[in-house]
């Protein structure tokens, strides 16, 4: 596996299929977008999706890792700062 991204607010095109990331020291929210130029979404949280049966976005917190299906060859992805100061990497 190697490191696709170490950096908050840059954007990053994994290839089609899974990545997992990770944040240390602080909260980062996810988000993506289908193609360059099109408007940013946040990636709702697998735990609170399980949890509590609704997609709603919430942030990964410090020590969490989850792995993030992307069937969409060319999305992007960012993390963006929400608390504390992340250490933020993506790996695939």
């Amino acid at each position: 596996m190697a490191t696709i991204s170490s950096s908050l607010t840059t954007a990053f095109t994994p290839g089609a299929g899974d990545f997992i990331v990770q944040v240390t020291g602080g909260s980062v929210q996810l988000q993506r977008r289908n193609t360059a130029g099109a408007d940013w979404a946040n990636v709702p949280s697998p735990l609170n999706f399980t949890m509590s049966g609704t997609s709603s976005a919430v942030p990964l917190n410090a020590s969490s890792a989850w792995t993030v299906a992307n069937p969409v060859a060319g999305a992007q992805y960012r993390a963006m700062l929400v608390a504390g100061s992340p250490v933020f990497q993506a790996d695939q």
